[in-house]
């Protein structure tokens, strides 16, 4: 996130090849005002567009952009839809996004000036073909969007297109490839409840004890009374109350001897020895244990004793940061 912005070229009515150094590569962002303008375009054959052109850290990579500016102070949530190969995010107001592709590895980097975002930079693993998307404060007035790809990837900015439909939300819908990286991979798990990923795996700092702790899996904000479905094919071996602050609890152990394990639930539907399929209820999300508000917290275990990051193992279709509350659960 130590990278600044080094150039930034405004024109009007100039090509953009004409202000564009050859090894620059780019991708467009169009807003509703451009897509607008463009049709006027067709029939009075005079357009009067904005571009704009950055390099980031001095590496290939820029982008021209089309759209009304407006005070913005705050991003609101960032979505990848791995179905549909498409990123989306919404601020809170419109704001003009700043962007470049950086290699190796491949990352598209998205920089939003005048959007603050108040919490700790934030890492998410995604899957194989988009594997994490980190958002954090480059400085008091600028949020930063990183999507790193799969080394694996080769991505063309030219193929790249982030739009805006209306003030405050964007899409970039990325090359179909990327997407079937994760699509075709086979996976045992499935994704126990339906919510957005709120804490992931990895060391953190305790959100009610302070503590700098290891986080042992993936959370998922929900409200109270959404079920949990078994994420694959097992047997109860524990269904109750813990007193580790993990409150009411599910464990389930399956075939290979991977066991689950599902915190923090309301209800509790099964009971210890009862055989379990995948995706049948088992519990309802809650707030019990050690907790900030309703989720659950999922971890995996392949071996029944160390927990792993749950993400290598879930065949998700689509991950969301709710960034505007801010809320990091246990």
């Amino acid at each position: 996130m130590a990278c600044s912005l080094l150039s930034t070229v405004l024109q009007r009515n100039v090509p953009m090849q004409n202000f564009m150094s050859r090894s620059h590569q780019s991708f467009n962002l169009l807003s509703n005002r451009e897509l607008s303008n463009r049709k006027v375009a067709n029939k009075s054959k005079s357009l009067n567009i904005r571009l704009l052109s950055l390099t980031l850290c001095g590496l290939a990579g820029s982008l021209a952009i089309a759209t009304p500016t407006a005070q913005a102070n705050r991003l609101e949530t960032f979505v990848y839809d791995l179905t549909d190969s498409k990123i989306e995010f919404s601020l809170k107001n419109d704001i003009e996004p700043k962007g470049t592709v950086i290699s190796n590895p491949t990352r598209i980097v998205i920089d939003l000036p005048g959007i603050v975002y108040q919490g700790p930079t934030v890492r998410r693993r995604v899957g194989r073909g988009v594997q994490a998307v980190r958002v954090g404060q480059v400085d008091a007035n600028t949020t930063r969007m990183v999507v790193e790809l799969s080394p694996e990837v080769t991505l063309n900015p030219q193929d790249l297109r982030l739009r805006s439909r209306q003030p405050g939300r964007w899409t970039m819908q990325l090359p179909q490839n990327i997407a079937a990286i994760d699509l075709n991979s086979v996976s045992n798990f499935t994704l126990p409840v339906t919510g957005a990923i709120s804490s992931g795996f990895g060391w953190r700092v305790h959100p009610i004890t302070g503590q700098r702790k290891l986080h042992k899996g993936v959370d998922f904000a929900a409200p109270t009374g959404t079920p949990i479905f078994a994420a694959a094919d097992g047997v109860v071996t524990y269904s109750g109350w813990t007193d580790d602050g993990y409150g009411n609890v599910v464990e389930l152990r399956h075939g290979n001897g991977e066991l689950t394990l599902y915190a923090h639930t309301n209800r509790v539907f099964v009971s210890k020895g009862q055989v379990i399929n995948k995706g049948q209820a088992i519990a309802e999300v809650g707030s019990t244990g050690r907790s900030t508000g309703p989720h659950l917290h999922f971890e995996i275990q392949p071996d029944g004793r160390t927990a792993v990051d749950p993400m290598d193992y879930l065949q998700l279709r689509q991950v969301t940061l709710d960034l505007a509350s801010n809320s990091f659960k246990d």
